[in-house]
């Protein structure tokens, strides 16, 4: 608001004492302002140490919760071993109950592997897409993935798409001339590698590299003498006059100088359960109608050095992926990884990595608990900081010789009194030790007596580490009591959780209830400085104009005087002197 003062009439200094007495009105405005400063500051200062107090609760929460179950015990901890590291390495929780147990890994988790055919352009990162065959642009799928090719693209472009493909779930890989794409989950899972876009005018991409094949399809590497079938298996390499060939475990004879389609024949009229025929330089082998077993491939070499299936590249280029087999007291599972979960264990905080397999000796795996000094020494650190921390905040604030914002706040007070009282006391409990001094928590230095006049709690760590090695069981009943056997007995951390209720609780409580009362009173006193602020506003406002009006007056008053001293001049009367 904008007030414009006078005086020009009167030539009195009206705005001077227009200032002065709003000036009075405002300073009992100001008044009210710094009475609900100093509310709002002892509000801050009451919520600064709330949350100290509640730090102590929380200090004392991370102990006490010890009983309830193994897995908050802080006093112990959970300890597995193998009588063989190299066949599994285990983890526990502290869920863990302590047990023995016998495992047995039969076989290990692997994942399923693709390969492509064998071409030599697979063997240099950089060669061109056009090198395989591929002479137009066109997409195919991994897991239903779209991987996009195209002639000009290179072998790592390619690779690095494939790995970059969430969807696709795979690795690209280059190995001895083969694209390898393996799932990245172990377990018999199937790599589903289709496509429908011609990429040499006869083929999609993942048929020009032999790559669409499934476990109940498979096909031979493109071979330069599969040429028809009146080929000769010695033309393809086989050296030996007679050997034994499998599908599915399915026997065939097969010769050095059988044909091609005598060896499809065989094959068809086979127990083997799969058709065979020739291809454009390929021999491809498919499930009959019905079968939908993965198709198998072994038996006897028809080189010095390699079998049927391995010399015509079967074997290379498709392996199904397997579940880990193990056992467990002699119960036999499976999963589809060899990191084993507690779930896949069975056993409540167990986790277990297989390593390789057990052949026949199973290794032992004992789990135990220990009493352990390090977790409750560091928890008891944390309370000892956050408790001293809040015995001085409130001495400082409630000390009235240096002026405490809380000066006068007696149930505080009270409140921290009992609480460092109870904290020095000793406690009846089953244990050998009856007070914190026993376990080497003191006020002051040290060997300090706790009747020492001090209000700080100091840990002497090797005391107490001497007191928990002598006796563990004693400290944590001395700390966190005892709810076995039927009878709850508390200890110093339940004893201050008692002492913190009054101040902490949530209804009724020290800080709840002080809160709340100056919530009120700062919002009685905000409503009384607006209301006040608006009076000094319209009080300024009525002096104006009250004082401009007399300035008005004053100066017609001047005015009509002036005039009649001339009219009086001008018949000879002399006024003033």
């Amino acid at each position: 608001m904008t007030i414009s003062f006078s005086g020009i009439g009167s030539g009195l200094p009206i705005d001077e004492w227009i200032t002065a007495l709003v000036k009075l009105e405002q300073n009992k405005v100001d008044a009210l302002s710094k009475d609900k400063e100093a509310l709002q500051k002892k509000q801050t200062t009451l919520n600064t140490l709330k949350s100290q107090y509640s730090a102590v609760q929380t200090a004392t929460q991370k102990l006490t919760d010890s009983l309830y179950g193994a897995g908050s015990d802080i006093f112990s901890k959970v300890n597995v071993s193998a009588s063989d590291t190299s066949v599994v390495t285990a983890t526990v929780t502290q869920y863990a109950t302590p047990s023995s147990f016998d495992l047995e890994v039969y076989k290990l988790a692997t994942a399923t592997k693709k390969q492509s055919f064998q071409h030599d352009a697979l063997r240099n990162s950089s060669s061109k897409l056009s090198e395989l065959g591929v002479t137009t642009s066109g997409n195919f799928e991994i897991n239903g993935a779209t991987i996009n090719v195209s002639p000009y693209m290179t072998i790592d472009s390619l690779v690095y798409q494939i790995n970059n493909s969430s969807q696709a779930n795979v690795k690209a890989s280059l190995s001895k001339g083969h694209l390898v794409i393996e799932s990245r989950e172990n377990g018999a899972k199937e790599i589903e590698i289709t496509g429908t876009d011609l990429v040499d005018g006869t083929h999609n991409f993942a048929e020009l590299l032999g790559l669409q094949d499934t476990s109940t399809s498979r096909s031979t590497d493109k071979l330069d003498g599969l040429t028809s079938g009146s080929v000769t298996l010695a033309d393809l390499g086989v050296t030996k006059d007679s050997a034994v060939f499998k599908i599915n475990e399915a026997e065939i004879a097969v010769r050095s100088d059988m044909t091609v389609d005598q060896f499809i024949s065989a094959v068809n009229s086979s127990s083997a359960g799969v058709t065979a025929s020739l291809d454009e330089g390929r021999l491809v082998f498919e499930n009959k109608a019905g079968n939908t077993e993965p198709i198998t491939f072994g038996g006897d070499n028809v080189t010095d050095t390699k079998s049927l299936s391995e010399l015509l590249g079967l074997d290379d280029r498709m392996t199904f992926g397997s579940n880990a087999e193990y056992s467990i007291d002699g119960v036999k599972k499976t999963a589809t990884s060899n990191i084993l979960s507690s779930d896949d264990t069975g056993i409540l905080g167990l986790s277990l990595e297989l390593l390789t397999t057990t052949d026949g000796e199973a290794v032992t795996l004992d789990i135990e608990r220990d009493y352990d000094s390090e977790a409750p020494l560091t928890a008891l650190q944390s309370f000892v900081e956050a408790f001293n921390k809040l015995i001085k905040e409130t001495d400082t604030n409630t000390d009235a010789e240096n002026g405490g914002i809380l000066t006068g706040e007696n149930n505080l007070v009270t409140i921290r009194n009992n609480l460092r009282s109870m904290i020095t006391s000793p406690i009846d409990n089953p244990g050998v030790y009856k007070s914190l001094a026993d376990i080497g928590i003191t006020t002051g230095a040290p060997g300090l007596d706790v009747s020492a006049d001090t209000t700080q709690l100091v840990i002497d760590k090797d005391k107490f580490i001497e007191a928990f090695e002598k006796s563990p069981a004693s400290v944590k009943a001395l700390l966190v009591g005892d709810n076995t056997g039927g009878n709850t007995v508390n200890g110093v951390m339940q004893e201050v959780q008692e002492k913190l209720k009054p101040a902490l609780d949530a209804k009724g409580g020290y800080f709840t209830a002080r809160t709340e009362s100056l919530t009120s009173q700062i919002k009685n006193l905000s409503n009384k400085i607006d209301k006040k602020q608006e009076y000094v506003y319209s009080y300024q406002e009525r002096l104006t104009k009250q004082f401009n009006y007399m300035d008005q007056m004053i100066a017609q008053m001047n005015a009509q005087f002036s005039q009649m001293q001339q009219q009086l001049k001008s018949i000879g009367v002399e006024v003033g002197g």
